[in-house]
């Protein structure tokens, strides 16, 4: 009988019985599209690289590292194409253990702890990065900081030139403020 196959876990899978005492290394990148982040005006560009350092004592397992990749979108001034390096810390602790509700209640509002069940085999990262990720992800995106940004009477590109819109045109809503302070 030919001997059994080895399983083949996904890299953002921590198989829990693996991970020697004392501490292991692990890096890999992790596809956009296992993030499933799709419905964000933001996208990534490039693949997530992980660089992890998972410690184990006894049953206990404190994961921390580093996320890098990178980010792309409109430019939030003048709509050219604009993108970000992103780079973010993780940190989190995994405890093997049996836990009554109580504990399990009291550790719901710590997002760095997580109880598993001690006969849990393996502990997929996929959300926890996705998190990560999401966390770090900017508001806004700029083509450069000093973008000027896009006439807001005629649309010109500011950054490639002036534009002839007059510079004092009041918007008629204040024009009654003006009044009273005259």
């Amino acid at each position: 009988m030919p001997p059994a196959c080895p399983r083949q876990l996904p890299p953002t899978v921590l198989a829990l019985d693996e991970i020697d005492e004392g501490s292991t290394r692990l890096e890999f990148d992790v596809e956009v599209e296992q993030l499933g982040l799709e419905d964000t005006d933001i996208v990534l560009t490039a693949p997530v690289s992980v660089q992890l350092t998972v410690g184990r004592t006894m049953h206990m397992y404190t994961v921390r590292g580093r996320l890098q990749t990178s980010v792309g979108g409109s430019c939030c001034r003048c709509l050219l194409p604009a993108a970000a390096a992103l780079e973010t810390e993780i940190r989190f602790l995994l405890q093997r253990k049996e836990a009554s509700d109580d504990e399990l209640e009291a550790l719901a509002d710590q997002d760095d702890v997580e109880i598993v069940d001690p006969g849990t085999k393996e502990v997929d990262l996929v959300e926890r990065l996705r998190d990560a990720v999401v966390l770090e992800l900017p508001m806004r995106l700029y083509c450069k900081m000093d973008c000027k940004g896009l006439c807001p009477q005629c649309g010109q590109d500011l950054n490639v030139g002036d534009c002839s819109c007059a510079d004092n045109v009041v918007d008629p809503r204040w024009e009654v403020l003006a009044q009273l302070k005259s």
